[in-house]
């Protein structure tokens, strides 16, 4: 809660609002859960399952994302005394438009420490019929980060004849969802064409036999899963029935897509991949077409896969809810993991080729700041006042519990 004297101060804060670059009234998924986050908490189904911890912790921060109760500091313009209120953001997971930001926050600092060389964008899917395996226990999701990574080394390392001597560099971004908002995990993963030599001698190889990856890929993740449920006799006799026939039914492997990128070099496709796959949300907000609030009804559109066609669904908004929060990832688990030659760890590989980092290259991107993005985006300053002159800084509040209130700063 806000303190009386602070609420009295704000009371008389004349907001500086920016109505050009927003709709107030636009569909949100935050104003959907503010709607009806409380009504949903009562739904028979949430009470009898329950719900994972981390999802009541994320929900919690992606509604009060921008908003007095999330804290927020107060600027002053020292010609006219207008005053302006910027509320802080959630930095949740969860949370649309905070994921966006960071993507880009993250490209840039990524992009530059990686490699000047051609990249490849690949796609690691598995069996529609092994998903719930991943969804039911979420440990697996780490068995399939491990199944691709020792599949892009074995394959590289095979073709090299070296004995994993040989490494290249990957980024591997998780998603568990389709496009229809459905359990799907599957791995992207941007893959240097090439690696390092036992000399640190970097050394071109643009050529990936896709048969032995796809064969090799579903060979590593079926033998891991396995492994995985071997204290587990009863899942592991069903797991092994059905592993027999997914072999008699995929005598290529599973399918993995690794087209050649538009942009395949450096900074260019690091930047490309991460604002598009590392940070993507769920859904996109302005798939949402309509919520009636009577019905409680609300309608959204996805692109078909293979079809490429726009199709529309309309459903409950306890059933949108239900699976948004499906993809929200427990506590600490890492969505986005480094191998290779781009994990910290063989930082020794990029100092002897630094003609080929970014980094060496060109100057850090600036840090993106909130005052940054929205000139970048709006070309707005949030701290030019309408008279011309900018605001200072003047006080920050700060929620420290629900307990105390909160801490209250003022610079006067």
């Amino acid at each position: 809660m806000i303190s009386d004297n602070l609420a009295g101060a704000l009371s008389k804060v004349a907001t500086h609002s920016f109505t050009k670059m927003y709709n107030p009234k636009k569909l949100t998924i935050q104003r959907i859960f503010v709607s009806y986050w409380e009504a949903f908490l009562n739904d028979p189904e949430i009470i009898r399952r329950g719900l994972r911890p981390v999802v009541r912790h994320e929900v919690i921060k992606m509604m009060s994302c921008g908003t007095l109760s999330s804290g927020f500091e107060v600027y002053e313009c020292p010609n006219c005394q207008k005053n302006h209120i910027i509320c802080y953001t959630c930095k949740s997971r969860f949370c649309n438009s905070c994921g966006t930001k960071y993507a880009k926050l993250r490209a840039q600092n990524i992009s530059a420490s990686t490699l000047n060389v051609s990249h490849r964008h690949a796609v690691f899917t598995i069996d529609h019929r092994l998903r719930d395996y991943f969804k039911k226990d979420r440990l697996l999701l780490n068995v399939l980060f491990d199944a691709v990574k020792d599949t892009l080394f074995y394959t590289f390392n095979k073709k090299n004849g070296k004995n994993h001597t040989f490494k290249p560099g990957f980024i591997l971004t998780l998603h568990t969802f389709g496009r229809a908002l459905n359990w799907n995990p599957h791995i992207h993963c941007l893959l240097t064409e090439g690696g390092m030599d036992e000399k640190h001698l970097y050394k071109k190889m643009d050529y990936i036999h896709f048969e032995a990856l796809r064969k090799s890929f579903m060979k590593c993740l079926l033998d891991k899963m396995k492994q995985f449920y071997q204290n587990q006799p009863i899942e592991l006799k069903k797991l092994k029935l059905l592993i027999n026939q997914i072999y008699r039914e995929y005598p290529d492997g599973f399918y993995v897509h690794a087209p050649k990128m538009k942009h395949a070099n450096g900074k260019e496709a690091v930047t490309a991949y991460i604002i598009r796959y590392a940070g993507r949300p769920v859904m996109a907000q302005s798939r949402i077409l309509s919520l009636n609030s009577s019905t409680k009804m609300i309608t959204y559109y996805y692109q078909d896969h293979k079809t490429e066609q726009r199709i529309e669904v309309t459903e409950h908004v306890f059933q949108f809810m239900k699976k948004l929060i499906t993809h929200i990832p427990d506590s600490q688990f890492k969505m986005i993991r480094y191998y290779g030659i781009y994990a910290t760890c063989h930082t020794h590989h990029k100092s002897t080729v630094k003609d080929m980092l970014q980094s060496s290259l060109k100057k850090k991107n600036q840090r993106l700041s909130y005052r940054r993005e929205l000139i970048l985006t709006f070309d707005t300053d949030p701290l030019l006042c309408d008279c011309g002159n900018y605001m200072e800084f003047i006080a920050f509040w700060v929620p420290l519990s629900r307990k105390n209130g909160g801490c209250y700063y003022d610079s006067s």
